[in-house]
């Protein structure tokens, strides 16, 4: 029933101004709801960007957005950019054309709803691309601006103060998310950069350390790094007779091999040799080169100590001593081998010592016979 007395115009105010409320209390919420989604993605930087974009977009109800990361002093660059506002290039972002530039520039919140009479825009984009309405919100980290999100609409005073809030607090949540993310990356890249640096360096001392211990033209241990280890064996097995043994190898008439055929020769035969030696040894035993064409072999782990040394002696020499082609030439590698077993007592030079004396023995009896 119509009210006596009171205007027709008048009569429906009441119900438009609820409507007008219901719906400004409708946006908020989807403000609050964007907030917290665009605070709570739990993306990579660049999904992170498209989604908050996305929001902004949404509760706007703009026909266009970007993001531009970048200082005033360094330049903007464009992240991601949709709708109209994918249409303008980076040099117009840069130029002035739309308010990201003075946005930037102020670290402040802008809104333009004519454009076209907006002093604080340059060029002709807004009119070549229709954007009418324009806000644009700094994007703050701590107190540095690392960017500004910007939207845009086709007509003029397409965007009320709820909008210009809702991208300014979206804006806010942006720059910290968006900050906090950049940041972890960093130290991300930082700490990847670290690792590389820690590896390489690790790859360069174990390079100098291969090679002060490695033969070079064998890769066999060399000297030095045999001792070090068979003084480890010998303290290991103090009190503890017959547990390894050890070969000292000879080769018979090397210098005859380098005075007829050259050095280059006498370094492919002790190339051999090396070689011939890892494949009839087990894993678990050392070869060394110990300098010229002396070798020694370190055979641990020994069941029957006299007669698995006399074994692996007489193996080693029969592998050597078959016919083998060396730089094109037909050879066999002639050897004498000195061993001994370990009688829990003797020092490591001692053993070294004693196994050399013994091939020397060898190699003056296989002369005199």
């Amino acid at each position: 029933m119509l009210t006596p007395g009171r205007p027709r115009s008048e009569r429906g105010l009441p119900w438009i101004a609820s409507s007008s409320k219901d719906s400004e209390i409708h946006r908020l919420r989807g403000l609050v709801a964007a907030l917290a989604a665009v605070a709570e993605h739990p993306g990579s930087t660049q999904s992170f960007i498209e989604y908050a974009l996305d929001k902004v977009v949404e509760v706007t109800r703009a026909t266009g957005g970007v993001v531009l990361l970048g200082g005033a002093e360094a330049g903007l660059d464009i992240a991601v950019a949709h709708g109209q506002m994918a249409r303008p290039g980076l040099d117009e972002f840069n130029g002035g054309e739309t308010l990201a530039r003075a946005c930037i520039e102020s670290g402040t919140s802008l809104r333009s709803d004519a454009t076209a009479s907006d002093t604080r825009i340059h060029g002709t984009a807004r009119r070549r691309h229709s954007l009418h309405s324009l806000i644009a919100a700094p994007l703050r980290y701590g107190g540095a601006v690392v960017g500004v999100v910007e939207i845009c609409s086709s007509v003029s005073h397409a965007f009320d103060d709820i909008d210009a809030q809702a991208i300014a607090l979206i804006g806010d949540a942006m720059g910290g998310a968006l900050g906090r993310q950049l940041a972890l990356e960093e130290n991300a890249r930082l700490l990847r950069r670290l690792h590389e640096a820690l590896l390489d360096t690790q790859a360069t001392a174990q390079m100098y350390q291969d090679a002060a211990s490695l033969d070079a033209l064998t890769g066999l241990p060399n000297r030095a790094a045999f001792e070090t280890q068979l003084e480890a064996v010998c303290a290991a097995h103090e009190g503890q007779p017959h547990r390894f043994g050890l070969l000292f190898l000879d080769l018979d008439d090397f210098k005859q091999i380098n005075d007829t055929h050259g050095h280059a020769m006498g370094d492919e035969v002790l190339r051999a040799t090396a070689s011939a030696l890892r494949e009839t040894l087990r894993d678990t035993d050392v070869v060394a080169r110990l300098g010229g064409d002396e070798f020694v072999v370190l055979l641990s782990s020994l069941r029957d100590a006299d007669r698995d040394v006399r074994s692996v002696a007489d193996a080693v020499e029969d592998e050597l001593a078959r016919p083998r082609v060396v730089n094109g030439i037909r050879l066999r590698i002639k050897c004498s081998v000195g061993w001994v077993i370990h009688d829990g007592v003797a020092h490591a030079h001692e053993v070294l010592h004693a196994a050399d004396e013994r091939m020397y023995a060898q190699k003056r009896e296989r002369r005199r016979r």
